[in-house]
């Protein structure tokens, strides 16, 4: 199978051709006047873009949105006050599979998503990152690309992130409940808006309720089962002491959290944001929580 890849790193447009096997055959580059940042894979009906920021800049910050949002958030809400702070990031922005530039494609699974960002690290030259981030099903995307081991990271902060290991149930009910939702929204869109503005916001609200009513209910069903069938890293007790797991206290992922990551990670840092459901605080509090997310305090 043939993969397509296209990106412009800040000002440059690379085009390539991989192999079956993802390796790199051909590739070319030419400038771009709007300095857009975007990188395509296609495999089969898999379609990723990744965003690729200010290449120039030595250190290296990972972002992977959670579901329903996009890298356009996470420049929004992250990148944005981060550049207030620092300007020596080059930022890895992808936008996974059913969600922003690739919308329309259908999410398949955490482990696809993870090897297809691993390899166009791997191929950029890019096998250490001093900062990864991801919230809720980029949490779940991360864990998979540090179970490939390829990739090193100074620091890690999680935002959400599902512990569910091999829960089925948890899976069947989840997929029953997401479908309906959108069966519904479908019906009444404006309900749909002001249930999702009620927790993120009227700026997010409305665009995350478009995007989860055109969501492929075949992506719906693979981000449950992923975010209800986590594999769980290894983490060495180096790693651990530089690792974040973050959690807003009305979020209904932070009860297993509170159990499981003493065990799984006892030198691992939990931060439990009052009065903050899942993924909330980065979007109501997007400037306290960059700086949170970065360790300036």
């Amino acid at each position: 199978m043939i993969s397509v890849i296209f990106g412009d790193p800040r000002g440059s447009l690379s085009c390539g051709l991989t192999n079956k096997n993802g390796t790199l055959l051909w590739s070319k580059r030419r400038s771009d006047r709007q300095g857009r940042s975007f990188l395509f894979f296609v495999r089969r009906r898999w379609f990723m873009v990744i965003h690729d920021l200010y290449p120039e800049k030595s250190k290296v910050m990972l972002l992977i949105h959670p579901m329903l949002a996009s890298s356009e958030s996470m420049r929004t809400f992250l990148v944005e006050n981060i550049l207030k702070e620092t300007n020596e990031y080059r930022f890895i922005i992808p936008d996974l599979s059913g969600h922003g530039e690739a919308m329309n494609e259908v999410y398949v699974s955490a482990a696809e998503e993870a090897r297809i960002l691993t390899q166009y690290l791997l191929e950029h030259g890019i096998t250490k990152i001093d900062l990864g981030f991801a919230a809720s099903l980029g949490g779940v995307v991360l864990f998979e690309v540090l179970n490939r081991g390829e990739i090193r990271f100074r620091r890690l902060f999680f935002e959400g992130v599902s512990f569910y290991e091999n829960s089925r149930l948890r899976g069947f009910l989840m997929t029953k409940i997401m479908l309906m939702k959108q069966k519904k929204g479908l019906k009444d869109p404006k309900l749909a808006v002001r249930k999702m503005s009620k927790m993120f916001g009227d700026q997010a609200g409305v665009v995350m309720a478009e995007r989860f009513l055109k969501m492929d209910p075949l992506s719906i069903k693979s981000i449950v089962r992923d975010c209800s069938n986590v594999r769980l890293p290894e983490m060495n007790a180096e790693m651990q002491k530089s690792c974040v797991f973050s959690y807003g206290e009305n979020d209904s992922d932070l009860r297993l959290a509170r159990r499981k990551i003493p065990k799984r990670y006892p030198e691992a840092k939990l931060v439990i944001a009052e009065g903050y459901g899942h993924c909330e605080r980065m979007v109501k509090d997007a400037a306290e929580y960059a700086k949170r997310m970065m360790g300036v305090d």
